[in-house]
């Protein structure tokens, strides 16, 4: 009976957890306002900017689970708001890594082909969506303010090393002087 009891509970603690689901606030139009940037100016939709959340571990569900452009434009050019996002598979009150990442999309259709990019991560960020004692999840937590929260991206284009430069002068240096032979 004992074993009886035991998986019960174990099978009841895995079916918890496969639909506990913890959620944050895609806005970084309150508090600090933290923007993303493009060689120390605010993106705008011109830009053509994506923006993509990632938590390891978790699916993503609601606006912002797949990339999306940056829309705020004038004095709220670089910020972004896009509701809720769930991370399922992850109770409120966990502390996750969020990677908050940014790319030029015409640099590159994704962000590892992009050469004008930028990502940060935020370690141990905690989870809002905490269930009560009566079964209400409580509010995300915001993902802007606190000591994990997000301070803004700045977006880098890919500088080439320079013995790429070197490699490409004796290319050139190779052909030049077997031309003139």
């Amino acid at each position: 009976m004992n074993k009886a009891i035991l998986a019960a509970v174990a099978l009841l603690a895995t079916t918890a957890s496969m639909f506990a689901q913890g959620t944050l606030s895609l806005s970084t139009a309150s508090g600090t306002k933290p923007r993303i940037t493009v060689n120390g100016v605010n993106a705008a939709p011109t830009d053509n900017i994506l923006v993509q959340v990632l938590v390891p571990g978790a699916t993503l569900s609601g606006p912002g689970a797949d990339p999306f452009p940056l829309t705020l434009t004038g004095a709220n050019a670089g910020l972004f708001s896009k509701g809720v996002l769930t991370v399922n598979g992850k109770p409120g009150g966990t502390p996750v890594d969020v990677t908050i990442r940014a790319w030029d999309k015409d640099t590159g259709d994704t962000y590892d082909t992009a050469t004008t990019k930028g990502q940060k991560t935020l370690s141990g960020f905690v989870l809002g969506g905490v269930v009560d004692s009566n079964g209400i999840a409580g509010l995300p937590n915001s993902i802007v303010g606190g000591a994990n929260g997000f301070t803004g991206l700045e977006l880098t284009g890919v500088v080439p090393e320079p013995s790429t430069y070197a490699l490409a002068a004796l290319g050139l240096g190779g052909l030049l002087f077997l031309r003139r032979k």
